[in-house]
């Protein structure tokens, strides 16, 4: 893993060694790690690696003091770095129906069935992916509704595909405070006109943490079929702060 810690830590540097002590932690519990996500702007994403648990689940959550959360063992959790070196993970667990701990907005769209859901802190994440296929523009402007819409910029632009849309809302407190929009690999074009469409108008620096993220999962596992790029997202925030990451692939064989 130390090459891995090396690449997303080449822009900033701070966050290397708690980076490669949490992920030699999550290797230790049997964590296996599938993904990088690699954020724009980079200072606020910093580093983040996301692990499954391989065997028992509870040895992972244990590692990180999450055994005794409020919705039992986390089903993976997310190693994530601060650009200032700070560290902490976020669990996730799965989720096979909406109960009476999510408060969903009226007027959302049909046909969605619940992935899963986030416990962190005073913040409740909820992961839901839409079945039918629709215009990603519908998709967009039925989603972002609830903080109030408006007009955002997509590259690539996603193209219509049975179950290859999703979202989540992430409640502070009772508060709706952001709303993520996922285009997942299906709706995808191939992964070398994701990289040159999702890094038109990049800074230097965030142009830079993306293409270490990039070296560093190739360096891990080579894909033997589909894309590298799993799903990419945008996130809007209240206030209209806009963001988006990009969710990389990473192939190894064991632990």
């Amino acid at each position: 893993m130390t090459p891995l810690a090396d690449c997303l830590a080449a822009v900033y540097p701070k966050v290397r060694l708690t980076l490669q002590s949490n992920m030699t932690r999550a290797l230790g519990a049997g964590g296996l790690p599938f993904e990088v996500i690699a954020g724009v702007p980079a200072e606020q994403y910093g580093a983040r690696v996301t692990f499954r648990p391989v065997g028992d689940p509870a040895r992972l959550a244990t590692a990180f003091g999450l055994e005794r959360h409020p919705w039992g063992v986390p089903s993976w959790v997310g190693v994530r770095i601060a650009s200032t070196g700070a560290g902490r993970v976020k669990p996730y667990h799965r989720l096979t129906r909406i109960d009476d701990r999510f408060a969903l907005p009226a007027g959302l769209i049909g046909d969605l069935y619940p992935v899963a859901a986030s416990l962190d802190g005073d913040k409740t994440e909820l992961y839901l992916r839409c079945r039918s296929p629709m215009p990603w523009q519908t998709f967009v402007e039925a989603t972002l509704a609830p903080l109030g819409g408006g007009e955002y910029p997509f590259a690539p632009w996603p193209c219509s595909r049975s179950d290859s849309f999703g979202f989540s809302m992430c409640w502070s407190g009772t508060r709706l405070q952001a709303v993520s929009l996922y285009a997942f690999s299906g709706a995808l074009p191939d992964d070398f006109s994701i990289e040159r469409q999702w890094a038109s108008g990049m800074t230097e620096i965030d142009r830079t943490a993306y293409a270490m993220a990039i070296t560093a999962v190739r360096s891990l596992g080579r894909l033997t079929r589909g894309k590298r790029h799993g799903l990419l997202a945008w996130t809007l925030e209240r206030g209209a702060k806009w963001h988006r990451a990009a969710s990389l692939r990473i192939i190894p064989t064991s632990s």
